[in-house]
């Protein structure tokens, strides 16, 4: 595969105008529209910044820890009921308001052990009763975008996984 011309015969998108960018980007970083008085503050505001400074405004604001923790949340499926489910909770939500890297974060939760009240990211394996199999087949499909649960039966039969791919993988995760 020729990665380096990959997409370069792409289209190019338009960019959107400033009021249907300030739309999008509060539904997007703190899940409401804005109100009458900050879009008139955005209007107002030199144009060549306008738009790296609210990004930095509601990057700032604490409803954007608040709906990235649910995303997160709802993304590894974090059971509150579930043992470590609150630490963990808690965990992605000081990650997030820390600006810790996604990478880091998921490499923590996934190869993490311990208990929950030392490690808290050991949550995301113990919602899931650190079974490897459930474990191997939630991690691909959320980190990897990838669902290899049919291969811990039989070799996947529209991909290329293996049900050896799918142990092996899961061995990651055995005691």
């Amino acid at each position: 595969i020729d990665l380096e011309n990959k997409g370069r015969d792409l289209p190019v998108a338009k960019e959107i105008n400033d009021l249907a960018y300030l739309r999008r980007v509060y539904i997007d970083l703190v899940g409401r529209i804005p109100r009458m008085e900050e879009i008139q503050a955005y209007i107002q505001a030199p144009k060549a910044d306008r738009r790296v400074k609210l990004v930095d405004t509601l990057l700032a604001d604490e409803r954007f820890s608040d709906r990235w923790t649910v995303f997160f949340a709802d993304m590894v499926r974090i059971r509150s009921n579930a043992q470590g489910g609150n630490q963990l909770l808690a965990y992605v939500r000081n990650s997030i308001e820390e600006a810790k890297p996604y990478d880091e974060m998921v490499r923590e939760m996934v190869a993490s052990n311990g208990h929950p009240g030392n490690a808290p990211e050991v949550g995301y394996i113990l919602g899931e009763n650190a079974d490897p199999m459930a474990l191997a087949a939630m991690t691909a499909q959320t980190f990897l975008g990838v669902r290899l649960q049919c291969a811990q039966c039989h070799d996947h039969p529209f991909d290329h996984w293996k049900q050896k791919q799918f142990y092996e993988f899961a061995g990651f995760f055995g005691k």
